[in-house]
């Protein structure tokens, strides 16, 4: 039977952005980020054998957040990653999609968007 609750992991560099945006999605019922991480090192330290969705921006303080999405995959092929990223140009793009993320939305992204997104992507599990 599967989790009626869908676990989020949320990489982003920018504190209070992530922070912020882990409030907004904890309140929906039926999500919850588990896990935040500021950076690559920090994912490596989320088990994520747990996550449904990880929401990743590919802009790290420490790394490019592509190269986490490819690590999520094999540590857990069941998680779908979604990158959130305020530069959408189309090298980027095409990077993120082939490292096996399931859809690129920009920043600039309405919540109730990007909410229908993690759903989008943790209901195609």
């Amino acid at each position: 039977m599967a989790r009626e609750t869908k676990q989020i992991l949320l990489v982003a560099g920018h504190n209070a952005f992530r922070e912020a945006l882990a409030v907004r999605l904890n309140q929906e019922a039926d999500l919850e980020v588990a896990w935040q991480a500021g950076s690559i090192a920090d994912t490596r330290d989320v088990h994520l054998d747990g996550i449904d969705v990880a929401v990743v921006d590919p802009l790290l303080p420490d790394g490019d957040g592509v190269v986490l999405i490819r690590e999520v995959s094999v540590a857990n092929p069941n998680a779908l990653a979604l990158v959130l990223s305020p530069k959408l140009d189309p090298a980027r793009y095409h990077q993120a999609l082939g490292a096996g993320a399931v859809e690129v939305l920009s920043t600039d992204t309405r919540l109730e968007e990007l909410i229908d997104a993690v759903r989008r992507a943790a209901s195609a599990q």
